[in-house]
């Protein structure tokens, strides 16, 4: 699935569009990003519930290509800045952790 249906799927509002194109296959869901960095190299996208510039300088360092931040959270405007200039696509949602993990597995998405 593209960034734009995971987005539908999500009722996402899209706040960086680095890599709309780009298709979302496998997921990695933490707050630890310690975690992310040991376990979710394999990942197209992050989901998660921390919006600190920290999430964007991890994914960029294992290469994930899209974040989705959950439980309504939005992140400042100097995340979206970074997550912009450093061409990720950043996602945010009113779902819940929980919920949106079971939308994307519901959606063929796989951990």
């Amino acid at each position: 699935m593209n960034i734009k249906e995971l987005s539908q799927v999500l009722n996402a509002k899209i706040l960086s569009n680095g890599h709309l194109s780009v298709e979302i296959k496998t997921t990695y869901v933490s707050d630890l990003m310690s975690d992310v960095l040991t376990f979710g190299r394999e990942a197209e996208l992050l989901v998660t519930s921390l919006t600190n510039r920290q999430t964007i300088r991890t994914v960029e360092m294992v290469e994930i290509p899209a974040i989705c931040y959950t439980n309504g959270k939005q992140p400042d405007e100097k995340t979206i800045e970074l997550a912009k200039s450093k061409k990720i696509t950043v996602l945010a949602t009113e779902f819940s952790t929980f919920q949106v993990t079971g939308k994307l597995f519901a959606a063929g998405l796989q951990g």
